[in-house]
């Protein structure tokens, strides 16, 4: 049986149908599965810091601007969620959260890249169909 679900959202209109496609899947299920909402903010390294920006508190507020539509969307459903923002590399923590929270499947968007821009720079969904050790559903 389906416990638990991670959906990964990055804040485009492929994660938000994510989220809505798991939403219905955990709610149509006799034993609801509950969501992992899960965020990754890709880890940045650089050899000098910008002057007068803390770039950490910069990327956290992006991900929680990310976080707050979502759990908008969750209000007055019947599944019970969890919210998770990460620095880090999105494949890797995407697919070490899936193992760590004993996640039954993975729900997110598939981007609009070209087959090009994909085979040039890759992309999370690719990464993580690859990697992941759970059954993965992408949504466009």
């Amino acid at each position: 049986m389906l416990k638990r679900i991670l959906v990964a959202v990055d804040g485009s209109d492929h994660a938000h149908k994510a989220l809505e496609e798991a939403l219905n899947l955990a709610e149509s299920m006799k034993q609801p599965a509950s969501l992992i909402i899960m965020h990754v903010n890709p880890a940045i390294s650089m050899n000098e810091p910008a002057l007068g920006i803390d770039l950490e508190e910069r990327i956290a507020e992006e991900g929680r601007h990310i976080i707050e539509p979502v759990t908008r969307q969750l209000a007055g459903r019947n599944v019970a969620y969890e919210t998770l923002l990460i620095a880090g590399d999105p494949v890797n923590e995407i697919c070490r959260v899936v193992l760590e929270r004993d996640c039954g499947l993975i729900v997110m968007g598939r981007g609009g890249k070209s087959m090009l821009a994909e085979m040039i720079v890759g992309s999370v969904s690719h990464g993580v169909l690859k990697h992941a050790e759970c059954p993965v559903m992408t949504v466009k």
